[in-house]
Formats: C-alpha cells, sequence, structure tokens
C-alpha cells in the first residue's frame, strides 16, 4: 500500500513540512489535531483530476486518475512538474480564523498577493463576491472566490477551504503556466477558449522562477509576513 513521505521542519510558530504521495492520498491526510497553525508543501508522484466535495463527475468515473478532495471548488488539473500547491492549515480560534467562511480567504490571498508581487508578478486579492465564470463553477480556474489572487485580470492561484471542528484547511494551487490539460474535454471548445483567458501562470508575467521556489516564497511569505 502506498504511503505519503513527510519530510518535517524545525519547531516554530508555525509547522512546516512537506508531503510526497499520490494526489488521492494527500487529499485523505486527516486534519491535524495539535492546534498549531501549519504549513504543507504537497507533491503529488502521478498527474491527478480533482473533483471538489460537491462538483458533478464529468467523465461518468472513466478516469483512473479522477480524485475527489473534501474541500470546495471546481475541477483541477494536478500536473506534478508544472504546479505549486501549498496546504494552509489555521486551527478554530487562532487569531488567523475567521468564522465568516467568505472572509477566511482573505488574509491567506493577500499574502500570496504579495509574494508574487514580490517576483514581478501583478497580482492582487478578489475582494468580491463568488463569481461561476464561462464553465458555470464547473471547473475552478474559470471561476473566482472571495481572496483567491488574480493577476492582469486572470486567476493566479485557486484556494480551496475546508472546515471542520479543529479548524480550517486552505489548499492553494498555482501553475508555472496554466494549462487545462484534460479538463478541456469536460466543457465546449468555445469555453475552453474562455477559461484559458481566464486563467494565467507566473511564467506567463515573465517570472522564470522554478516551482521549487516559488513554493519556499510563498511559505516565506504566508507564515513570515503581516497583511
Amino acid at each position: 500500500m502506498a504511503r505519503a513521505v513527510c519530510h518535517r521542519g524545525p519547531v516554530s510558530a508555525w509547522v512546516r513540512d512537506e508531503w510526497q504521495a499520490t494526489a488521492g492520498l494527500l487529499h485523505a491526510r486527516p486534519m491535524p489535531r495539535d492546534g498549531r497553525r501549519r504549513i504543507s508543501r504537497l507533491r503529488p508522484t502521478a498527474p491527478a483530476v480533482v473533483l471538489g466535495s460537491a462538483s458533478p463527475d464529468p467523465y461518468g468515473g472513466m478516469r483512473n486518475d479522477l480524485v475527489r478532495r473534501r474541500s470546495g471548488g471546481g475541477l483541477v488539473w494536478l500536473d506534478p512538474p508544472a504546479i505549486v500547491w501549498v496546504d494552509v492549515f489555521v486551527p478554530a480560534g487562532d487569531p488567523l480564523w475567521r468564522s465568516d467562511v467568505s472572509q477566511a480567504f482573505h488574509w491567506l490571498g493577500r499574502r500570496l498577493a504579495m509574494a508574487f508581487s514580490h517576483v514581478g508578478v501583478p497580482a492582487s486579492t478578489h475582494r468580491g463576491p463568488y463569481e461561476a465564470g464561462p464553465s458555470q463553477g464547473l471547473v475552478c480556474f474559470a471561476s473566482l472566490g472571495p481572496g483567491e489572487v488574480t493577476a492582469g485580470g486572470r486567476k493566479l492561484v485557486g484556494v480551496s477551504q475546508r472546515r471542520t471542528r479543529e479548524g480550517s484547511r486552505f489548499q492553494c494551487v498555482a501553475y508555472e503556466r496554466f494549462e487545462l490539460g484534460p479538463l478541456a474535454s469536460a466543457v465546449d471548445s468555445g469555453t475552453s477558449d474562455l477559461i484559458r483567458d481566464r486563467a494565467a501562470g507566473w511564467a506567463d508575467f515573465g517570472v522564470s522562477n522554478s516551482p521549487s521556489e516559488i513554493a519556499r516564497l510563498l511559505m516565506g511569505f504566508i507564515t513570515e509576513h503581516d497583511a
């Protein structure tokens, strides 16, 4: 049976760790119960199509790389060499925790935007309500939620949230260059074109940093900067 590999960093105000496993195992990790903030870089070992907790399956169960996560949002294509995936856990009652589901995203979005701005991406956070976009919420990067990060009017970071009595887990994904991959077959060609126009990766703004460098940048700004 496959097992996740976890590498933990030194103890601090944040627990920092790294996990490498299939997307299914990474999404199945239990919520932390130690009452501490936690930030994790997740590295899937194979490509995967990820469904949100309430997303319909447009493939009718015919894809063996299909994974369902327990947070909300639409379809996400995970191509391991070309993405950064960071999970952030905030325990209930923490100064960063918010009881309002929508407001809970904003501190994180501001820090993510600060990190990308630091390397020259014109990033900002979405302060308006949820927008379903051209796929009517089916594809994550076609929609835009409170606190998510945009650049040049295009979605740069997708953020979903799972909430339990222990706290909130935010799952953040950014692309080096946005690709629909197999998600293109879930919508018609016109919608695919509209989605590509609404989404971006950091390399689209002339930033040549590798995914590992971007992961370190995001994790540093999330844990060390006020916003």
